[in-house]
């Protein structure tokens, strides 16, 4: 009697796993059913975003900080509340943009920067802090390029101009500014 009760709970209990088996293997080769998201709704929301960029060598090259970020997940964008990028490469002089809000897009090739957009450049070899000032600026990050299309107030020295519209490479410090371009000159020193 005792052999015949063992011999039923082992086939009781194989026949369990087997079921179980069955079941598990059934359900792991059926498609999950994702709802999508909702276009325009963020997939994730981050606050208080500290991130770093490293170069090929390991290097820091940015640091950026901001309030908020959110993911979209359906176009790869995020966008970023009181953004503020700064440069950290060591043979430039520190370039620092900050605005109310920006979109970066193409994988982080594009930032559209909007609301009271600050650029700054430190001084550095004799020449004198750079300064612009516009409500939107887009930025190219990896070949460190800003351009605006919208009045800017640019600021060197004691050199003051003001244009429609500018372009700023920052590698070659090349400012092109046009459109209704106003300024005051520094006198030369002597």
């Amino acid at each position: 009697m005792r052999d015949r009760l063992s011999m039923l709970i082992a086939a009781v209990l194989l026949a369990v796993v087997t079921v179980t088996s069955y079941w598990y293997s059934r359900e792991m080769r059926r498609p999950t059913v994702r709802t999508p998201s909702t276009p325009g709704t963020p997939d994730f929301i981050v606050d208080r975003v500290v991130l770093t960029q490293f170069d090929d060598r390991g290097q820091a090259r940015y640091k950026l900080f901001a309030e908020g970020l959110s993911y979209f997940n359906e176009n790869d964008d995020i966008d970023l509340t009181r953004p503020r990028l700064v440069s950290l490469l060591p043979d430039q002089p520190q370039l620092q943009a900050s605005s109310a809000t920006a979109r970066v897009t193409n994988a982080g090739a594009q930032v559209l920067m909007q609301g009271d957009v600050l650029l700054q450049r430190a001084a550095a070899a004799g020449r004198p802090a750079l300064t612009i000032r516009t409500e939107r600026m887009t930025a190219i990050p990896d070949e460190e390029r800003f351009s605006a299309d919208v009045p800017v107030l640019i600021e060197q020295g004691g050199t003051r101009l003001a244009g429609a519209a500018m372009d700023y490479d920052n590698l070659t410090r090349v400012l092109t500014v046009s459109g209704g371009l106003r300024g005051e000159m520094a006198p030369v020193g002597r």
